[in-house]
C-alpha cells in the first residue's frame, strides 16, 4: 500500500519516518460523512432530479448514510454511474488530530481499488488502471489522502488514508494541476482546519459540463470545493472553482515540471494568509450558488456564504504563473528539487 515519509518533528528522536496507508477490502463499518460534525448540522448536498437515477446504488455493506452514499473513514462519495467519476465526495476535517498532514514529505507509488460495492454484475461503474495507464493524466483525490488522516489512534488515520485511494474517489488530473494548483487549495483549507477553525467541513467535485473524453477518460475541465467552518456568529462557508483547462498543453511534454509529482511544504500558521493571497486562490473565489448552477447540486448554505453580497459571478480560467514559462525556470524543469533541500523548495514555490 502506498508509504508516506513524514519528516522528523512528529517523532520523538526528531527523524524522519513512514506511514503506511491501510487497504482493507472489508468496508462494511465505514461511518462515513458526519452531518453533525461541526454541532450545527450540515446535510450532505442534493442532486436535482434529473440526476437522481445516475447515482451508483451500494448493494452492500450500506453506511449510516444510505444506499446512495459510499461511507468511508470520515468521508463519503455521491458517484455517478454513467460518468464513472464521483458527483462529489464530502470529508470531515479535524485539524487537531491531524499532525499528518502538517509535515509531509513526499509519497511513493500508489495502489489504487475498485469499490466493489457499487458492482452489477460485471460494471463496475468506475474507471480503472487501464484508462489511466499512460494516459498522462494522473488520479486526482478529490479527498485528499491526509484530509481524513485524524482520529484518536495511529491505526485509525492509517485506514483513513487508505480509504482515499478507490478509483470512486478521484478524478483525472494534469500532474501540474493536480500536485500545484489544485494543491494550494487543499494546503489552505487544512492550515485552517490545524491552526484556526481546528474542525472544518468540504464538499468537493467535478464539474461534467465542458469534460472532455481523452484516451478512454472522462477528463473534467473545472473542479470545486465548498468549505464550511465554525465563527462566532455561526456557520460560514466559502465556494472556489479551478479549471485546468490552462493546462492541457503540458500533457504531452516529457520531463517537464509539469509531469513530476512536487513535493508539498510542511503547512504552517502562516500559510493561511499566504496560501489565500495567491493569485490562483483569487481567481477562484466564487458564490456557492454558481457551483450550484454548473453542478446541478444543492448545498443550502447560500444564506452563510462569505461572497452571498458579492455580485462578482463569473470566474476566469486559471492562468499558468507567468514565471512557468520564463527561461530561468529551465533549469529547474530538467531536474527533481530534493525534498530535503527546504529553502530552495522554499523559493521555487515562491517564484510561482
Amino acid at each position: 500500500m502506498t508509504k508516506f515519509y513524514i519528516e522528523g518533528n512528529l517523532s520523538p528522536k526528531n527523524i524522519p519516518f513512514v506511514v503506511e496507508a491501510i487497504h482493507s477490502d472489508d468496508l462494511k463499518n465505514r461511518m462515513g460523512y458526519n452531518s453533525a460534525f461541526l454541532q450545527t448540522p450540515v446535510p450532505l448536498p442534493v442532486l436535482a432530479a434529473s440526476l437522481q437515477n445516475d447515482i451508483a446504488v451500494v448493494q452492500k455493506d450500506i453506511g449510516r448514510n444510505g444506499d446512495h452514499v459510499l461511507d468511508y473513514t470520515h468521508f463519503s462519495v455521491v458517484h455517478s454511474k454513467s460518468k464513472k467519476l464521483p458527483f462529489y465526495a464530502a470529508v470531515n476535517i479535524e485539524g487537531v488530530s491531524n499532525l499528518i498532514n502538517m509535515v509531509h514529505g513526499p509519497r511513493k507509488s500508489d495502489e489504487w481499488f475498485a469499490d466493489s460495492r457499487i458492482f452489477e454484475g460485471t460494471n463496475k461503474f468506475q474507471f480503472g488502471n487501464k484508462e489511466y495507464a499512460k494516459s498522462g493524466f494522473q488520479k486526482g483525490h478529490i479527498v485528499r489522502y491526509f484530509d481524513p488522516a485524524w482520529g484518536s489512534t495511529l491505526l485509525e488515520k492509517k485506514k483513513a488514508m487508505g480509504d482515499t485511494f478507490h478509483f470512486s474517489n478521484c478524478c483525472p488530473q494534469i500532474p501540474y494541476y493536480n500536485s500545484v494548483v489544485w494543491n494550494y487549495l487543499e494546503d489552505y483549507y487544512m492550515a485552517r482546519a490545524i491552526f484556526l477553525d481546528k474542525k472544518i467541513t468540504v464538499f468537493s467535485g467535478p464539474v461534467f459540463n465542458k469534460a472532455r473524453i481523452i484516451k478512454g477518460l472522462l477528463v473534467p475541465v473545472n473542479f470545486w470545493k465548498v468549505v464550511v467552518y465554525k465563527t462566532p456568529a455561526g456557520l460560514s462557508a466559502m465556494g472556489f472553482i479551478m479549471s485546468q483547462e490552462k493546462y492541457f498543453d503540458k500533457l504531452k511534454e516529457e520531463n517537464s515540471i509539469a509531469g513530476r509529482q512536487i513535493s508539498p511544504l510542511s503547512i504552517t500558521q502562516d500559510s493561511i494568509a499566504k496560501l489565500y493571497s495567491k493569485r490562483e486562490m483569487i481567481d477562484a473565489k466564487v458564490k456557492i450558488s454558481l457551483i450550484e448552477e454548473k453542478t446541478q447540486i444543492s448545498f443550502g448554505l447560500n444564506n452563510i456564504d462569505e461572497k452571498r453580497n458579492d455580485d462578482r459571478l463569473n470566474i476566469e480560467l486559471i492562468k499558468p504563473p507567468a514565471s512557468f514559462f520564463q527561461p530561468q525556470e529551465a533549469a529547474a524543469e530538467k531536474s527533481a528539487i530534493p525534498y530535503s533541500q527546504q529553502k530552495e523548495l522554499q523559493a521555487f514555490f515562491d517564484a510561482i
